[in-house]
């Protein structure tokens, strides 16, 4: 059970720690407990300057950008920057890319991935309350220019410059770039929280409603976000892959079964990646689906000697990220099955 001890220039919080004097700024008194507007947006310079955001700018593979997540998250802080890197790229990047702005520099949102001061954060906003996964029970609409409505979960959201947000006309839905407004009571706001989760307690969220809250035309990023949508909750199951890869390679050298499914996950990974050309399609990645995730976890529920996966939480609140229980997630796995011939089923 041999793992390499070389450094990475992707371990940012190993070259740049708390004993260094540039250890960005933005926390507390108490290092565990970050500012709630300040721990991405004083972590973003150094994602750009190790290259981070290369992939959604075209410069490298998705399977690099992969590499870096999960190098990231070996250390201590790191699943929480890597998770808000991970969905600032491939949610509110991918809608980017699917958006009439779709080639870097096209529009000042880009500015998010090009390491400018002053630091734009993007996030996306398609949680509401009762929607459960369905896109067809979203309320958010847009009406004379004005957007009316709720988003319960925004992740990165108490950082956020612009919110992505996810509307319902008729049978599309539409997204538009709205303003994160600054001040809580701004006219059109009926409710705004900042609030942080158990897991990943440096990442910021957001509940925001708003009430004819003005959108400019010019604001309609994408007509459609409904095959798009599934697209994007694909890349962030296969970055949290990435995460998995990194939280457990200390726990490879303590335990074989860790060590040796931890090894098969990652062949998997580049494997599966690897040979995936620029941005990768829904159809690509649900090729994938479903992401061999269960027995690394069962390996890591065994070491600590737990009954089941879900009592991880007990022993770190990181471990439910890699609980998958949505109602996507179950659509994914069904459609993956009719979309297989039986005899390939019989044999997954």
């Amino acid at each position: 059970m041999k793992e390499t001890n070389d450094p990475s220039p992707y371990h940012l919080f190993s070259k740049w720690g708390e004993s260094d004097s540039i250890y960005p700024k933005g926390f507390l008194g108490n290092p565990e407990v970050p500012h709630p507007t300040k721990f991405y947006r004083s972590w973003k310079p150094f994602l750009y300057s190790t290259g981070f955001y290369d992939f959604i700018l075209g410069k490298e593979s998705y399977y690099e950008f992969q590499r870096k997540l999960s190098s990231l998250a070996e250390e201590k802080f790191g699943v929480s920057l890597a998770l808000s890197c991970m969905v600032e790229v491939n949610v509110a990047g991918g809608i980017l890319k699917a958006s009439k702005f779709h080639e870097p520099g096209s529009h000042f949102l880009w500015n998010a991935f090009f390491g400018q001061d002053p630091i734009l954060i993007l996030a996306a906003g398609v949680s509401e309350p009762g929607f459960e996964g369905k896109l067809k029970k979203l309320q958010s609409s847009v009406k004379d220019d004005k957007l009316t409505g709720i988003k319960s979960f925004i992740t990165n959201g108490g950082e956020a410059d612009f919110i992505f947000w996810v509307t319902k006309i008729e049978e599309n839905y539409p997204v538009y770039f709205v303003s994160n407004p600054k001040a809580f009571d701004h006219p059109n706001i009926r409710e705004k929280k900042i609030f942080h989760t158990d897991f990943t307690p440096q990442v910021s969220h957001l509940r925001i409603e708003l009430n004819e809250f003005p959108v400019a035309p010019e604001n309609l990023l994408v007509h459609n976000y409904g095959e798009l949508g599934m697209e994007l909750r694909l890349k962030e199951l296969c970055s949290l892959v990435s995460l998995l890869i990194g939280k457990t390679k200390s726990l490879s050298v303590l335990h074989e079964g860790i060590y040796l499914e931890r090894k098969l996950l990652v062949d998997w990974q580049k494997q599966f990646l690897e040979n995936f050309k620029g941005n990768p399609t829904k159809e690509l990645l649900l090729e994938g689906v479903p992401f061999p995730i269960s027995p690394l976890i069962q390996e890591v529920t065994n070491h600590f000697g737990l009954k089941s996966p879900e009592d991880l939480k007990s022993i770190d609140p990181d471990w439910q990220l890699f609980l998958w229980e949505d109602h996507l997630t179950k659509y994914l796995l069904q459609k993956k099955k009719r979309n297989t011939p039986n005899e390939l089923n019989r044999k997954s």
